[in-house]
């Protein structure tokens, strides 16, 4: 297939890297987006104060690009933004990006005509585009989530707000507010950290607690040397394990047990999760993408009681407050959501969209970049893992090794089987909370083994060489030395070459 205009839906993390991609070996690419800046998640009208990344710097950057030593372990927000602007301007994204530009529908050009229609509405109105390629990079971060619950409008008349963790964007916002934060996950209770000295009352309603992740554990050791590395996604069970892997998870289960035991211990110690009433119904080692970090503030805050929890739900609103379904009632002037986000595509057109999402809000991608069915459209952070930033770079390579031909993909049932295999494992083996295929943070490195195997790579070992590179935090950097003997990479090299013959 003949490709040459592309078209990048989103930029966030993996819309800019997506395009930074493909613009680099000379594609015509246009991204859209809706907001008035860059950044997806990161982008200021969506973060909310005090928001900062579950991964230090030197593990969440791209792997040509370090974040500045100037900025802080855990950067925040802002740093974020402006990092991902550094970025744009640096490799020349930024002035492809159609800013508060929205996708409203992406439908298929006649069969003698492939490619794809792209309408959009913007500051110039209503506009129709026609492109070779769609990569769809709005993420499953998108489409904030607030269940519906009865007496919302009685509530709102009353003078009561309520909002998302998105929608919270200003300190302001809650100054003498008695507050309702609803939801466990690192939204909920960075919002409840935040807020806990600063509203006038913080109450936490959530229906199961989940593990929480020191940023030092003991008080001393960064997370990232012990469970952001190979070594430690080592102990979590795959549905395909080799080698030593396999030798672990069959005759080494007792060392697993162990393993996982001694770390529950040392958190519900330190973080005192039986005092408090935090402790997971689930052990540690159901890892999934709830899992998060989280500043032992909020645990400070719930002893002392300036964070108020209740393990129940919301049953309805009322003027003035909250019913419980443990029947008891909360005064509230606001109420915030950090109940996550919904995955949909609601601009592509209805039959491929069906065919890609089933009934459970589960998508249906090959390597989490592809449909078998859909032709000539990608997807980039369809997936989510500690190393966001990782995935969707290594998959952008992969889709640029896919559109030069440079990939021996395997038959349509094979890929079918395989979707299925990994979407039946997850929902099996990993925590209730659980409910999408785009959750790899059990196999997040594995997964960037396969890709870079498919690529071309003999094998991921020369990416992992030695004790250092096992037991160390993960390097962004080392995936960019190993790009480099990719097809795409050695055949620019040549073109670069010639041009200069």
């Amino acid at each position: 297939m003949y490709i040459k205009n592309i078209c990048v839906i989103g930029a966030g993390i993996s819309g800019l890297v997506t395009a930074k991609t493909f613009i680099e070996v000379g594609y015509d690419v246009t991204v859209f987006e809706k907001q008035k800046g860059l950044g997806g998640v990161w982008e200021k009208s969506r973060t909310y104060p005090g928001l900062t990344t579950q991964n230090t710097r030197d593990t969440f950057c791209f792997s040509d690009f370090p974040m500045p030593e100037s900025y802080p372990e855990w950067p925040t927000a802002e740093d974020m933004r402006n990092y991902l602007q550094s970025y744009a301007e640096y490799f020349g994204v930024t002035p492809r990006i159609n800013f508060q530009t929205e996708v409203t529908n992406v439908s298929r050009k006649e069969k003698d005509n492939p490619g794809w229609v792209v309408k959009t509405k913007g500051k110039t109105g209503e506009q129709e585009r026609e492109f070779d390629f769609v990569f769809i990079c709005n993420g499953t971060f998108s489409i904030p989530k607030i269940p519906n619950i009865p007496g919302r409008e009685e509530f709102i008349a009353s003078g009561g707000k309520i909002l998302h963790s998105t929608d919270f964007n200003s300190a302001e916002q809650i100054v003498g507010k008695r507050l309702v934060v609803v939801g466990f996950g690192k939204s909920a209770t960075d919002v409840a950290t935040f807020a806990a000295d600063k509203a006038k009352e913080c109450n936490l309603v959530f229906r199961r607690a989940i593990w929480k992740i020191p940023r030092f554990f003991l008080g001393k050791l960064n997370v990232k040397y012990i469970l952001l590395t190979r070594f430690a996604e080592a102990w979590l069970p795959y549905r395909q394990l080799r080698g030593g892997e396999r030798l672990l998870h069959t005759v080494g289960k007792p060392l697993v047990w162990a393993f996982w035991r001694t770390n529950e211990f040392i958190v519900r110690r330190q973080l005192d999760l039986d005092g408090c009433g935090m402790l997971p119904e689930h052990p540690m080692e159901r890892v999934d993408c709830t899992t998060n970090i989280v500043s032992e503030s909020f645990f400070t805050y719930l002893r002392s009681g300036k964070i108020k929890a209740q393990k129940t739900e919301i049953s309805r609103f009322v003027p003035g407050g909250v019913e419980l379904a443990n029947g008891k009632f909360i005064s509230a002037d606001m109420v915030i959501f950090g109940t996550g986000f919904r995955q949909d595509i609601p601009f592509l057109e209805p039959k491929y969209r069906q065919l890609l999402i089933d009934q459970q809000n589960n998508f249906h991608l090959y390597r989490h970049l592809i449909h078998p069915e859909i032709p000539q459209m990608g997807f980039v952070g369809y997936n989510s893992s500690f190393f966001s930033q990782l995935t969707s770079e290594v998959g952008a390579w992969w889709l640029l090794e896919y559109i030069n031909g440079n990939l021996s993909l395997p038959s349509l049932e094979q890929m079918y089987a395989e979707i299925q295999a990994e979407l039946d494992w997850i929902q099996k083996k990993l925590a209730v909370s659980t409910t999408s295929a785009a959750c790899i943070v059990p196999f997040t490195l594995r997964y960037l083994d396969q890709l870079m195997t498919d690529m071309g790579a003999t094998s991921p070992e020369p990416i992992w060489q030695g004790i250092p590179q096992v037991m160390m935090p993960v390097d962004p950097l080392i995936y960019g030395e190993a790009r480099r003997k990719l097809p795409s990479q050695t055949s620019l090299k040549v073109k670069k070459i010639l041009k200069v013959r």
